[in-house]
C-alpha cells in the first residue's frame, strides 16, 4: 500500500514538474487560450487537472517542418551557402598571400623559367 502511494506521489510530482517546465519553456507568443504565466500557475496549483488542460488546450502547435522539436541537420558539404562562403574565404586568402600585380605578368602567359620555351642552343 505504501509503495503504491509512493509510486503515485512520484508520478504526480514528475508530471507536475514536466508540465510546468514545458509551459515555462514555451514561447509566450505561441501559447494558446491563456497567457503563459497563467498556465504556469495553473500547472503548479492545480497539478493533475491543470497539466492535462495545458497539454490539451494551451500548448503551442508544432511547426509543420519541425519534427519532435529538432531541426534537420545538413552536412557542410551539402549546404550551398557554406560551400560558397568557403570558396570566398579561400579566394580571399589566396589573394592575400599571392597578390596579382599586372606589371609582373607576361602578356603572352609564358614564364621565363619554363624549360619548353627556352631557346635550346
Amino acid at each position: 500500500m505504501v509503495r503504491g502511494l509512493l509510486f503515485l506521489f512520484g508520478a504526480w510530482l514528475l508530471f507536475t514538474v514536466f508540465v510546468t517546465v514545458f509551459a515555462a519553456s514555451a514561447d509566450k507568443n505561441e501559447v494558446r487560450n491563456l497567457p503563459k504565466w497563467l498556465w504556469i500557475l495553473i500547472c503548479l496549483f492545480v497539478p493533475l487537472i491543470g497539466g492535462l488542460l495545458y497539454l490539451a488546450l494551451g500548448r503551442p502547435f508544432g511547426r509543420p517542418n519541425q519534427r519532435f522539436g529538432r531541426t534537420r541537420t545538413v552536412a557542410p558539404d551539402d549546404d550551398p551557402a557554406f560551400l560558397r562562403d568557403l570558396a570566398d574565404q579561400l579566394d580571399a586568402k589566396e589573394e592575400k598571400t599571392n597578390p596579382i600585380n599586372p606589371e609582373d605578368q607576361d602578356p603572352t602567359g609564358v614564364s621565363e623559367d619554363d624549360p619548353d620555351t627556352k631557346d635550346k642552343s
